[in-house]
């Protein structure tokens, strides 16, 4: 029942609902990283020896655990009632 109303609203089978706010926190998360990134790369370039590369790899994996320790599920309850926009009702 759920796939056939599902598949009424244009999801397939590959399709899955998160939760906003859950959606938002991971980008945001990733944002963090993609700019922490660009910084290590920036200050592993100009670096003078191996206290500040440790500098930057110690940014890095602070910037990348919160990611790490974040987790999305799908929506499980209520996901069989799906409203017109694909969103659950």
């Amino acid at each position: 029942m759920a796939r056939k109303l599902a598949a009424s609203h244009g999801l397939d089978d590959s399709d899955v609902i998160v939760d906003r706010e859950q959606l938002e926190e991971i980008q945001g998360l990733l944002y963090c990283l993609q700019a922490a990134v660009e910084d290590v790369d920036r200050d592993i370039a100009a670096a003078d020896g191996p206290g500040e590369i440790r500098e930057a790899l110690e940014w890095l994996l602070s910037n990348a655990r919160p990611l790490v320790d974040h987790w999305i599920e799908p929506r499980t309850t209520e996901s069989a009632e799906v409203s017109a926009g694909g969103k659950p009702v």
